[in-house]
């Protein structure tokens, strides 16, 4: 895969070494982001603990913590749920109007060959009568100009 890479990239005018060093750069980056945020997320969660504690005791406090987060663990699944459940509804959606458009034009091309004798007949007048339209109808709008 890196070995297809390369030749990509220099087509596209990109130096490979350079694109490397800003990947690496990036990562390095919200590695180091990441780390700092579950650094802040523990102390934040430490002080609510604390608050809690001298509120509500040392046995409460943790389970009013374990609540929150399992509240709020809920509603994300919840509304992730209520999302998949939409996708899927317009999914199905899509998927039945191809496949009822695919099944008219199914019937329309099989049913080609029973209107082949019919329009044998009925082209010649057809065209004729077409072949008039347009000329009368050029004919106004070439007056107009």
């Amino acid at each position: 895969m890196l070995a297809i890479l390369a030749p990509l990239a220099s087509l596209l005018g990109i130096e490979v070494a350079t694109l490397e060093a800003r990947l690496k750069r990036k990562a390095a980056l919200w590695a180091i982001l990441a780390a700092l945020g579950l650094i802040a997320l523990s102390f934040i969660l430490v002080a609510i603990n604390s608050a809690l504690t001298y509120t509500f005791g040392p046995v409460i406090a943790p389970l009013l913590i374990a609540a929150a987060a399992l509240l709020v663990g809920v509603g994300v699944f919840l509304v992730n749920h209520l999302r998949e459940s939409r996708e899927a509804r317009l999914d199905a959606e899509r998927k039945r109007s191809t496949e009822i458009t695919s099944l008219a034009v199914t019937a329309a091309i099989a049913a080609l060959p029973l209107l082949v004798p019919v329009l044998k007949k009925a082209v010649v007048p057809a065209g004729g009568a077409l072949a008039a339209a347009y000329a009368l109808l050029s004919e106004k709008t070439s007056r107009r100009r």
